[in-house]
């Protein structure tokens, strides 16, 4: 019982560990764990008489497993790429779409943003602290209602 729970927290690891892998790399990763996951059922397969086709099981389950396993992966990772770009090409539309403020109502106010301004600081020593080049940033105008 403790074998095949080790044996299925090896095999969920090994399906999520390709999330965010490169194409080759996930078929690379789904075919060595189908490899693995059919030689291990290869294996458990009658082997015969006297255990005579045991290596014979192993070799075609890790065969098969890693055929599987590659193009489970792949098309797996193909499947994440078009929901990913579609996500992308949808944010990326909605990012066009006019902004709720100049789609108001008449008469009603919009909040106008602050206005801020960057200033660079150098390098300097005050007292006893030395206090690198940075950026500052200044609320000139604060954020406001239009009339």
């Amino acid at each position: 019982m403790k074998r095949m729970r080790n044996v299925a927290a090896a095999i969920a690891i090994l399906a999520l560990a390709p999330g965010c892998a490169t194409s080759g790399r996930s078929t690379l990763l789904g075919a060595g764990a189908g490899a693995g996951l059919g030689a291990g059922i290869g294996a458990m397969v009658d082997p015969g008489p006297k255990g005579e086709g045991r290596i014979r099981n192993v070799f075609i389950g890790a065969a098969a497993g890693s055929l599987v396993g590659a193009g489970a992966a792949y098309l797996a990772h193909e499947e994440v790429m078009d929901r990913e770009k579609a996500s992308y090409e949808k944010g990326k539309k909605d990012s066009e779409k006019p902004s709720t403020a100049s789609s108001a109502p008449t008469g009603a106010p919009v909040l106008l943003p602050p206005r801020v301004e960057s200033r660079f600081v150098d390098e300097q020593v005050r007292g006893n602290v030395y206090v690198p080049a940075h950026f500052e940033y200044v609320i000139v105008e604060p954020a406001r209602w239009s009339k």
